[in-house]
C-alpha cells in the first residue's frame, strides 16, 4: 500500500489541485492533508468542514447507488462556479481534491482513481 503522505504529495502536484486529502470514510476526519494553494495563514482551515462534508456526501452517493443496485461508486464529482470537488472511496478511506475550474479534469481524476487501486 502506498503511503497516504505520498498519495496526498502525488494528488497536490497536479496542475489546478488546490489541496488533496485523505479523509476517514466513516467519521469525515482528516487522515493527511496538502498544504492549499492560496491559504491564508492563521485562519481556521475551511479543509476540515470540506473533509467532513465530502465523506458525507460519498455516504449517501453509495447508498443511493446500493439502492439503484449499482455497486459501489467509483468517482464523485461536485461541480461549482469557482471549482470542483472530487472524491474517489479507496476501502475505508476517501480520497478527496479541490481543484480550480481550469484544471485538467480527465488527468486529476485518472491519478486519483490510479491512486485509490494501489490502495484497494
Amino acid at each position: 500500500m502506498k503511503a497516504l503522505a505520498q498519495v496526498v504529495a502525488t494528488l497536490s502536484h497536479v496542475p489546478g489541485v488546490v489541496a488533496a486529502m485523505v479523509v476517514g470514510a466513516t467519521d469525515g476526519l482528516i487522515v493527511e492533508t496538502s498544504p492549499i494553494i492560496g491559504g491564508a495563514g492563521g485562519v481556521t482551515d475551511p479543509r476540515k468542514h470540506t473533509a467532513a462534508l465530502a465523506a458525507y456526501l460519498y455516504s449517501k452517493v453509495t447508498r443511493a447507488s446500493d439502492a439503484a443496485r449499482l455497486g459501489t461508486p467509483a468517482f464523485m464529482r461536485l461541480e461549482a462556479e469557482r471549482g470542483h470537488i472530487f472524491v474517489v472511496g479507496a476501502r475505508d478511506v476517501v480520497l478527496v481534491t479541490i481543484v480550480t475550474t481550469d484544471a485538467n479534469l480527465g488527468r486529476v481524476r485518472l491519478e486519483m482513481m490510479n491512486a485509490a487501486r494501489e490502495n484497494s
